[in-house]
């Protein structure tokens, strides 16, 4: 089969780079206003969000919200618009920042609101994601008027409740993750109410770690409004004003020229999380959405996804909306950054009481690794649909699940209590034309792992391994990336608890790829003492020297592995990404060793292709399982397989700083 089929060769010339869409549409009779202001401020918004970003990182406590970017910032007009958020900024931020500002408006009065006043406001069913990130949110004001918003988003290493770290797989409401906070005027004429922090602090682990965290929100939140006066002071504020508008209208042509270029229909997928802990038998709790397209309107029904779980995994409709405008923006990142202009052209379609529309007090806390992940790439599949027929370069399988792993205790060192808060990344989904990424988690766009060096001098804990989990990616002619696997000793006592999934039902593949392998989580691996925490361990007492394998699930494959190069196959055991015994189980490689100090491996050509014939005869297990088939993953097809050279162009124009 020639899998390096271009669409120039099979279907004619290749479409225009999406750059000769943006050309044709910017122009001066499409802009109401001078393209030269337009374009100094629609990168001025942007530019204000990242560099408060940038403030955050260097002075945030928490390695979490430094070194891990659990970080967002975002402008929005007065009535609650998002207009920009920043490069680096966490994809699942997102879609809260718009709800925020608008239910903060709800419940305090624009009238009411002073210069220097800021708002803390956390509460998932109003914002969306979960009560660890914290929104602060500032008027602007430039004579005497409200002009826009800043707000500023930061993950809370702690927030209450009965475990370290808040996350708790087995509340089953939620006043068992810890305190809701809704819109308080924290900051008032630019002092803290240390009264009303006081109240905060005292239901919250580490306190002392928070203040820091806030403070380094507030000179966000006020970064931003200075450099928004600035722009006032020398545009006007009607200018401004005409900006956003401009915004909205120019991404809004952007996307409405994207999904002309589509096929008219109706697709639909579905995915699964592991387990509702909380509920008799456990069972899988299952995500759905049928996409359609018409013409412009691009529409997502969620109302058959499963019911509500009783156990913490579900999100709101606020959250619902953001795993599915990231995976829009992932299959469509020329049209960075997320805006009104997009966000009013998808209908995302929901039902009170699902699983994707908890009501309260349904627990949230799973969220990302939840709900959120599932709704992210379900959307995903859903778009490859129409992508697969027209821009198959943008069709993607699933990648790496978010887990939650959160220590608390006393530690030694310091005399003081802790909270670790640690989130494992891996392997990303392969692409229709290379194979996936490993070790990092670029779909969130923003998050870094954070050093084992850097958790060391924090936390009492110390890493034995911290490397790739060989064989852990979804196999296929591109295959996955691989898992990041951690290994580290608990240097005294703590209560653990673990929010993933992924364990059992993996990252698809898609064509013909596999599934990637599973997330895991085991205590004293390799010891009398070993057992499986599984992916919802809830308060587990670890003792001064207990181990913990940490491991995280690798990306989905694109289409069949017995189509790879057997030179590749050959590369990846070689870098000991792969054993010898998968390259012969998924691809039909036989390898043989010679010499390996010397990487001397060789192909064993004859044995090759009788041990290729017996899998062709044979066939994938089909499941949803670690390297399995996934049945409904297998039907997602593309027109044709592009070439890199056919991609380069679209993936230089459409990729911004950050993605």
């Amino acid at each position: 089969m020639d899998t390096k089929a271009s669409k120039k060769a099979k279907h004619g010339q290749p479409s225009a780079p999406v750059g000769g869409v943006k050309e044709k549409l910017a122009n001066s009779s499409n802009i109401g206003m001078d393209l030269i202001t337009f374009e100094v401020l629609r990168n001025a918004f942007v530019a204000a969000c990242y560099e408060a970003s940038t403030t955050i990182e260097r002075v945030a406590y928490h390695p979490v919200v430094g070194m891990g970017r659990d970080r967002s910032n975002a402008l929005l007009t007065r009535d609650g618009r998002l207009v920009a958020h920043g490069h680096t900024d966490a994809a699942a931020h997102y879609a809260s920042f718009g709800p925020s500002v608008k239910e903060l408006i709800k419940s305090v009065p624009l009238h009411t609101m002073k210069p220097g006043d800021t708002f803390l406001f956390s509460d998932p069913y109003r914002t969306g994601s979960h009560v660890n990130d914290t929104r602060l949110i500032r008027p602007i004001f430039h004579q005497g008027e409200i002009v826009a918003f800043g707000c500023t988003v930061i993950h809370w290493a702690d927030m209450g409740g009965p475990m370290p770290g808040t996350f708790n797989p087995e509340a089953t409401t939620c006043y068992a993750e810890g305190i809701r906070i809704p819109p308080i005027r924290l900051y008032k004429e630019d002092k803290l109410d240390e009264e009303l922090f006081s109240f905060i602090a005292i239901n919250i682990r580490s306190s002392t770690e928070r203040r820091a965290d806030l403070q380094a929100q507030y000179e966000a939140s006020r970064l931003i409004d200075r450099r928004v006066k600035e722009l006032c002071e020398r545009y006007g504020k009607e200018t401004l004003y005409q900006a956003f508008e401009e915004q909205f209208n120019y991404t809004e042509r952007l996307m409405l020229a994207e999904l002309e270029q589509l096929p008219d229909g109706s697709w639909e997928f579905e995915d699964f999380g592991d387990q509702d802990v909380m509920s008799p038998g456990k069972p899988p709790i299952r995500v759905h959405c049928r996409m359609t397209k018409k013409g412009t309107k691009l529409s997502f029904d969620w109302t058959d996804c499963g019911p509500s779980p009783r156990g913490s995994w579900g999100c709101s409709y606020a959250t619902l909306t953001g795993g599915n405008y990231l995976g829009f923006m992932i299959c469509f990142p020329q049209l960075f950054p997320l805006n009104e202009g997009i966000i009013r052209n998808l209908e995302i379609i929901s039902k009170k009481g699902t699983c994707v529309d908890v009501v309260e007090p349904a627990p949230t806390t799973g969220y990302a690794s939840g709900a959120f992940d599932k709704v992210e790439a379900v959307t995903i599949a859903c778009l490859a649909g129409p992508l697969g027929k027209v821009q198959p370069w943008r069709v993607y399988p699933a990648a790496v699940s978010l887990t939650n792993l959160c220590m608390g205790g006393f530690n030694p060192r310091t005399k003081k209590q802790f909270v670790q808060y640690t989130y494992a990344v891996g392997g990303e989904n392969a692409r229709t034309y290379k194979d996936g990424k490993s070790l990092i988690f670029m779909r969130f766009c923003n998050a870094r792992t954070i050093p084992q060096e850097l958790e060391e001098r924090w936390f009492p804990v110390l890493y034995t391994r911290y490397e790739a989990r060989p064989d852990s990616c979804g196999h296929g002619t591109y295959r996955g990336g691989f898992a990041l696997l951690r290994e580290l000793t608990v240097l005294t006592d703590v209560t653990m608890t673990i929010h993933g999934d992924r364990e059992k039902f993996t990252p698809f593949g898609l064509s013909g790829g596999l599934n990637g392998g599973g997330c895991n989580l085991i205590i004293n691996k390799g010891t009398k003492k070993e057992f499986n925490a599984g992916m919802y361990a809830t308060g587990v007492e670890l003792k001064k020297g207990d181990k913990i394998f940490y491991a995280s699930s690798g990306g989905g494959g694109f289409g069949n592995p017995l189509e790879r190069d057997q030179k590749l196959v050959l590369e990846d055991v070689m870098d000991e990404w792969l054993s010898v015994e998968a390259a012969k189980e998924y691809y039909g490689v036989v390898i043989k060793v010679v010499d390996r100090e010397a990487l001397d491996y060789r192909i064993d050509e004859k044995a090759t292709a009788v041990a290729r014939a017996k899998l062709r005869k044979k066939g994938c297990k089909e499941g949803r399982g670690a390297h399995q088939l996934h049945p409904k993953g297998k039907l997602i097809k593309v027109d044709w397989i592009p070439t890199e050279e056919e991609v380069a162009p679209h993936i230089t124009v459409s990729r911004p700083p950050g993605w």
